[in-house]
């Protein structure tokens, strides 16, 4: 790992204890910015692995998606979800397919962890498709993978994690400020990760920028979309998780979104059916990946 990095982060990571990058997860994310991702990309992409290929017709078999016929083969499932639905659980699926195995600190819980990844990929998703500034399937993924560098944190230093969550369940302060106390942040981390594994700069951003989206060079309007939907997904859950008084985002991070408060308290209102999709998703994706 370069010495820069492990500087920046205040810690010596060895970088063997860092996951390796998984072909299938690299190979989705980069049809994330291609001008048009089709039926016959993700096919190639997922059939090959035959485990993820019948999770996949597990979850298209499930009664979150209410399908009146079985659905047999992968090409019915991806014409029957969609193909972005299908990239987007697959991705899902391959992440927590290869963490299941690696000890995390106590108190992470992966529910939790996804439950809010995919509320704040749902409400990112809303806040893209009231504007036409946004490439809406592309925000959904950095929305998704915007907390990735939490649960590295929990794998590769679960001392750490402990640490700042005990504080964090005393105190009730906000997760990321006493992050920074311990010079170690959950997105410095995502940073580091997302060099590795080489993802395409907006993922890498949004996972490095989504507390801050004004010092994103590029993709800062992007950023500012993600750090609207963390907000609002942490506002709707109602777990010891977030157990903190939020701060409301900045006027200007959202005009950056595209909204204002009072979409943002519409948003709010509007989004809190999303929860509950969010958390049977949630089980869905761990049941059938762990």
């Amino acid at each position: 790992m370069p010495e820069n990095v492990t500087q920046e982060i205040g810690l010596e990571l060895n970088i063997e204890y860092l996951p390796v990058p998984n072909l299938v997860v690299l190979n989705l994310l980069e049809t994330v910015t291609r001008d048009e991702c089709s039926f016959e990309d993700i096919g190639e992409i997922v059939e090959p692995d035959a485990s993820l290929c019948s999770q996949i017709l597990r979850l298209a078999n499930s009664a979150y998606f209410g399908f009146r016929k079985e659905v047999s083969t992968l090409e019915r499932a991806i014409m029957l979800i969609g193909v972005e639905e299908v990239r987007n659980l697959s991705l899902a699926l391959c992440l927590i397919n290869q963490f299941k195995k690696i000890p995390t600190a106590k108190s992470f819980d992966l529910k939790l962890f996804w439950t809010h990844s995919l509320l704040a990929s749902f409400c990112a998703k809303e806040i893209a498709e009231k504007s036409e500034l946004f490439d809406k399937d592309l925000i959904y993924i950095m929305a998704l993978l915007h907390d990735l560098g939490r649960l590295i944190m929990a794998m590769v230093v679960p001392e750490k994690f402990e640490a700042i969550a005990l504080i964090q369940r005393e105190k009730g302060t906000n997760f990321w400020d006493i992050e920074k106390e311990f010079k170690i942040t959950h997105t410095s981390l995502g940073k580091i990760i997302a060099k590795r594994w080489n993802l395409p700069r907006e993922i890498e951003e949004s996972m490095e920028f989504h507390h801050e989206p004004s010092k994103s060079r590029k993709f800062f309007r992007e950023c500012s979309v993600v750090h609207v939907a963390n907000f609002i997904s942490k506002k709707l859950e109602d777990s010891s998780y977030v157990n903190t008084e939020l701060p409301l985002p900045e006027s200007k991070i959202l005009l950056l979104s595209g909204i204002d408060y009072e979409g943002l308290e519409k948003l709010l209102t509007g989004t809190k059916e999303l929860k509950k999709h969010a958390e049977t998703l949630s089980d869905l994706l761990i049941g059938v990946g762990g």
